[in-house]
């Protein structure tokens, strides 16, 4: 199958895809009209829809980028995550208090670096199948997405997201039963500041509101920092949540890939762009106890030569492993002054 017309299927399965207003919002687990990007979800067959979702040409967090990037790799995934959320309400009969746990997500996308969008909204088609999954009674208790992303008629890349599903009710007993107490919610971290963030440029952004990295440190071939729980970020916090969700350490290992590239490769005047991750979480990140992220090359390099640096992350609390990720990070094609000379 080629590129273009693995990008076209979706649209021919599902040719009236509405782009035109918002899901409910309580169905992707969201507040904010604003950090809300699902428009629409058609169930197929047992096991595979396909959903759409608009890409906002603004956005004060997923296009504060130093690359100007068209898309951030990472409002993808929040629209899979907020595609597979619907999907297990709506298309699997789940009860609007479900309870989402991450198990584990991968993200590719190999059409990244040549897509071409417009200046107004984008709009971004999402092929799901899922394979893996374990009923009970009816119930869904856990599956693996495989999403395939298209935008504008055109490849990006794939993600798999994998994920279990609890009763609000068990989950909260269950988390107060695993901590020995009742865990604190976002809302107790708001405007904390205890620490030195990382300068925005130095993690690709440029406002520091949008960074949560603390106290950075760089050794000889890593770096590390501390995540800040940051209760007050509209966008990180959307609503009052018990522990870091997954996106929240996805943009912090982020972060720490940029961090370590401008720490450890030669500055050649193209930004980094991520372009692949995969990651696994062994347990929930607490938000009253310090985390530690640390990057490390994953295979070797030559710092004047690299086009692509691949870094595993470990993410540390309380001298144990919480997830952890590997990233690939690419220089991205925009043009130098030196090109056009």
């Amino acid at each position: 199958m080629t590129v273009a017309t693995e990008a076209a299927d979706a649209r021919v399965i599902v040719p009236d895809l509405d782009f035109s207003r918002t899901v409910p919002k309580d169905l992707v687990h969201r507040e904010a009209l604003s950090e809300l990007f699902l428009t629409d979800s058609r169930k197929v067959t047992d096991g595979h829809f396909v959903a759409a979702a608009q890409i906002p040409p603004s956005h004060a967090y997923y296009t504060d980028h130093t690359d100007r990037s068209p898309i951030d790799p990472l409002l993808l995934l929040e629209c899979c995550r907020q595609a597979e959320t619907h999907a297990v309400h709506t298309h699997f009969g789940a009860p609007r208090d479900t309870v989402f746990i991450l198990q584990s997500w991968s993200m590719r996308l190999p059409g990244a670096a040549t897509v071409r969008i417009g200046p107004g909204p984008a709009e971004l088609v999402m092929d799901v199948t899922t394979r893996d999954s374990r009923w009970r009674d009816g119930t869904l208790l856990a599956t693996t997405y495989v999403m395939r992303l298209s935008v504008a008629g055109q490849y990006l890349g794939e993600v798999s997201l994998r994920a279990a599903y609890m009763p609000g009710g068990t989950y909260a007993a269950m988390r107060t039963r695993r901590r020995g107490s009742t865990p604190p919610t976002s809302d107790a971290f708001r405007y904390l500041r205890a620490g030195t963030p990382v300068p925005p440029g130095r993690v690709g952004r440029t406002r520091e509101e949008n960074v949560v990295l603390l106290d950075a440190v760089t050794g000889p071939d890593s770096v590390s920092a501390r995540l800040r729980p940051a209760g007050e970020h509209p966008s990180l916090f959307d609503h009052p949540l018990d522990h870091f969700p997954g996106m929240v350490l996805m943009e912090a290992g982020r972060q720490l890939g940029l961090l370590h590239a401008a720490e450890h490769t030669r500055d050649t005047g193209r930004p980094w762009a991520l372009t692949e991750l995969a990651a696994s979480f062994q347990t929930y990140a607490e938000l009253d106890s310090p985390l530690l992220l640390t990057a490390r090359r994953s295979s070797r390099h030559e710092p004047d030569a690299d086009a692509e640096l691949r870094l595993s992350i470990a993410f540390e609390q309380d001298e144990q492993l919480v997830a952890e990720a590997d990233i690939a990070l690419t220089r991205t094609q925009r043009p130098t002054p030196e090109d056009a000379a």
